[in-house]
């Protein structure tokens, strides 16, 4: 889509609300970052090294005209150079993809070994009285409870090898949120894609029972019905998490594979400041992705689809050394070929607002002990 057709759907979707009430003094916000990404990769010989590296700048603004309205525009800019660019064919589609119901994504500049990229990925209208809290525009829903795999996050399904996006996806949808008590509400939330079977729209009922936050969802998954519930509370000193989904085709169900997806989790912190989380998932529909943990880092996984196996386990282990330096170690590992991805991460305080990131992700099938690749991540970040 033309820039100037987005502006004007902004401009549509903001312009009512600019004068609105004068209950309080207006509030303009603005705040984001500046990263720089340093990325090498090779599969098992230094001599295939690939180099790419990555200039991120986000801004987020936000504006309150009213004690009930409130105004969100969030957009990203993105630079890529090197080998990525120029000998990964369809690099830049890929990069550039918007599957919004508005395409607010731009490529400009692509020549060689280069590639600019904005893309507009927060632009709602927030309302907010009462027991009701509407959103509409493009947002991020989140109806995920557990740190890696999400069977409910049915709206934005992430893959948590971008380490590099933070804020996750959004989408092009409505949200009406009714709180019925201090810890209950009921949501509706509709999203539309420019696709002609991507949309979803879906109710959710949230509820506290027994020192536990629970959740039932039910409603349209593109081609599916999908039903599931979700969980977070504790068991004695340990956090205790699970998402389930379960989705049956709307046409042809009686011959069509219904698919379970199931996620459950554990996290601990001791008191020397050692922290471990632990996940397992399973996956009734894995073999969309074609079982190879290598397709993984840009597959297009969905909430019926977070992995290429049936089953997989998380582990992960941090510690923070002092107040500006901490480390990571995580690993994923499926039965599944004995597919692994190893993950250690160190971070370190540079000053305020200065961040400096190391990471690796390594993958191995210790069926036949291939080394399908390895990556790693150099990264320093401003915020303001």
């Amino acid at each position: 889509m033309k820039p100037s057709k987005v502006i004007w759907f902004i401009f549509v979707l903001l312009f009512p609300f600019f004068g609105a009430g004068q209950e309080k003094e207006h509030k303009l916000v603005l705040n984001g970052y500046v990263k720089n990404l340093h990325q090498l990769q090779f599969v098992d010989n230094l001599n295939q090294l690939q180099w790419t590296t990555l200039v991120h700048n986000r801004l987020n603004f936000g504006y309150t005209p009213s004690k009930s309205i409130s105004l969100r525009l969030e957009f990203r800019n993105r630079i890529f150079y090197g080998d990525a660019v120029s000998n990964f064919p369809g690099f830049s589609e890929l990069m550039g993809m918007d599957n919004g119901w508005v395409d607010m994504t731009w490529n400009y500049g692509e020549s060689g070994h280069m590639l600019f990229i904005t893309s507009i990925d927060r632009a709602s209208v927030r309302y907010s009285k009462g027991n009701w809290d509407v959103t509409l525009g493009r947002q991020r829903v989140n109806w995920g409870r557990n740190l890696i795999w999400n069977p409910n996050d049915i709206f934005n399904t992430y893959n948590f090898l971008d380490f590099d996006y933070e804020e996750r996806p959004g989408s092009d949808a409505v949200r009406i949120q009714y709180y019925t008590g201090d810890f209950s509400k009921v949501e509706l939330a509709a999203k539309k894609g420019r696709l002609k079977d991507d949309h979803i729209i879906a109710l959710l009922y949230g509820f506290n029972k027994w020192s536990y936050d629970f959740q039932l969802i039910s409603g349209i998954y593109k081609n599916d019905w999908v039903m599931g519930t979700g969980w977070s509370g504790n068991l004695k000193n340990m956090g205790f998490k699970g998402e389930v989904s379960y989705f049956v085709p709307r046409t042809n169900y009686l011959d069509a594979e219904n698919v379970w997806s199931a996620s459950i989790s554990l996290d601990y912190g001791f008191k020397n400041g050692l922290y471990i989380y632990g996940s397992a998932l399973y996956n009734g529909s894995s073999t969309d992705l074609g079982g190879s943990i290598e397709n993984l880092a840009l597959s297009g996984i969905t909430a019926k689809n977070l992995m290429p196996f049936e089953f997989s386990g998380y582990l992960q282990l941090a510690k923070e050394f002092s107040p500006i330096f901490s480390g990571s170690f995580s690993t994923v590992y499926s039965p599944t070929n004995h597919s692994v991805i190893v993950i250690p991460t160190l971070s370190y305080s540079l000053a305020n607002n200065w961040e400096m990131d190391l990471i690796s992700q390594s993958f191995f099938e210790f069926n036949g002990y291939k080394s399908l690749g390895h990556g790693i991540f150099f990264r320093i970040r401003w915020s303001f």
